[in-house]
């Protein structure tokens, strides 16, 4: 059996880091590149076409929400299991997860498939929007579980230190992807439906390649000779459930941002906020795949007793993430025009986008601070405190600015709604690193196998 490609234990930390890290980078952003796509492609068949997907990705952000809160759970227990010396315990975390992962993703796409034609309906869609919606949607529900299975795989390789075969297997997947989209939409005339079946056929080549990776050995774990402890979802969920709330918050909150638009923008509204969603989504997943590439480290140190080394990686997560957000939001900011563009040929459309873009500008680095301090959080099992700082900005703070910004200023009021929620949940984040930073004592003590650990969760 072949062991991690990396040493979790290296001394060199920024070179872990970056090690682990920059793999998971590559794959995420891959995968916001391909958003991007199919949003040029769908936006080539109108801006009714974009709209109509958009009304119905909120259910679909809830399901990635559970996958992302298996995940993360997963991660953060595998990863403290291997820095305490024991992957049979991790092979057994990873081997019940995936059993678990199976009947969520079917009890997930019966509710979707029946219920989508009354949320569509609920959220106030024109005709011109209904129709890609239900079928982008519908064929999509068929491959939820494929989904879920493929994300909690990148997670377990991620954890164990092969965030390159991650890497690798994203970047494959979403390639084909975008081979298969304008394929099934143009040449098999297939319209929204064949974006949804391009992205079904890309999760079953990239599970191929997880099976393939798990029975040969390639990594520590073993999923199919770790045992399968229901038992363990209880630890998993502690972590991964305020994880998964974040997600699910931000589903409904972009499910009141979509409505917000529709009502104060139409038509138009919807699809202008479509295309500064997908642009939030490629600007965002690669700083996240940053931390959560990182996160295996900062996780394996606690597991390990090491504060400095903990505190040593969270320094450079941020040293990295914020100036790179800095400068995608300065690209947004000053080329909105063009890249809206890109999108769409409707002239109302790309006015309202490129007004969106501009408001955007404080988002992306307030977003990789939080992005940075949730990984703290969730590696040292902060589980509250991470479900308050990560349900502060696409939740509890954006959802009522969305009900009062827009009834002043219009459609204007939705980008400016969220622009402020980030603001101030980066205000709220900053009184939490400093209290959850000092709690880091320094690492005077070693030797977390005998119970003397300097970290205190």
């Amino acid at each position: 059996m072949m062991k991690a490609a990396v040493d979790m234990n290296d001394p060199r930390i920024r070179r872990l880091v970056l090690t682990v890290a920059l793999p998971a980078v590559a794959g995420l952003a891959a995968s916001a590149g391909h958003h991007a796509i199919n949003a040029i492609f769908l936006g080539a068949l109108g801006p009714d076409v974009l709209g109509g997907i958009s009304l119905v990705m909120p259910l679909f952000l809830l399901v990635a929400a559970a996958g992302e809160g298996l995940g993360i759970g997963i991660a953060t227990r595998l990863a403290r299991h291997l820095g305490e010396g024991d992957p049979k315990a991790a092979s057994s975390v990873a081997a019940t997860a995936l059993a678990a992962a199976i009947p969520l993703g079917i009890v997930l796409s019966v509710l979707i498939f029946f219920g989508l034609p009354d949320f569509v309906g609920a959220l106030g869609a024109s005709e011109n929007l209904l129709a890609p919606g239900l079928d982008y949607g519908r064929l999509l529900a068929f491959g939820l579980t494929f989904g879920l299975l493929q994300a909690i795989c990148d997670f377990i390789a991620i954890a164990e230190g092969n965030s390159r075969f991650s890497m690798m297997v994203l970047i494959v997947s979403f390639a084909l992807n975008a081979v298969l989209d304008p394929v099934f939409i143009f040449l098999f005339k297939l319209g929204a439906s064949g974006a949804a079946l391009a992205t079904i056929v890309s999760s079953l080549a990239a599970l191929a390649c997880y099976a393939d990776y798990f029975l040969r050995g390639r990594g520590t774990v073993r999923v199919t000779g770790g045992p399968i402890c229901w038992r363990l979802l209880l630890p998993i969920a502690k972590i991964g459930i305020p994880a998964a709330a974040t997600s699910i918050m931000t589903g409904i909150g972009f499910l009141v941002l979509i409505r917000a638009a529709a009502i104060h923008g139409g038509d138009t509204g919807v699809a202008a906020t479509a295309i500064a969603i997908r642009l939030m989504t490629l600007g965002q997943l690669p700083l996240f795949g940053f931390c959560l590439g990182a996160q295996s480290v900062v996780s394996h140190a606690f597991g390990a007793g090491d504060a400095e080394r903990l505190k040593a990686a969270i320094r450079f997560m941020l040293a990295v993430t914020v100036p790179v957000a800095l400068l995608y939001s300065a690209l947004l900011f000053f080329a909105a025009e063009p890249i809206v563009r890109l999108f769409t040929n409707n002239a109302g459309v790309a006015d309202e986008a490129t007004a969106w873009l501009r408001a955007l500008f404080p988002v992306f680095p307030l977003a990789a601070f939080q992005s940075v301090l949730l990984v703290m959080l969730q590696s040292r099992g902060r589980a509250g405190l991470s479900a308050l700082v990560g349900l502060a900005p696409q939740g509890y703070l954006l959802i009522p600015l969305l009900f009062t910004l827009p009834l002043w200023m219009g459609f204007a009021g939705v980008s400016a709604a969220t622009a402020a929620a980030a603001v101030l949940a980066a205000i709220l984040g900053v009184f939490v690193a400093r209290r959850e930073w000092l709690a880091i004592l320094p690492a005077d003590v070693t030797g977390p196998l005998a119970g003397q650990s300097t970290l205190h969760p």
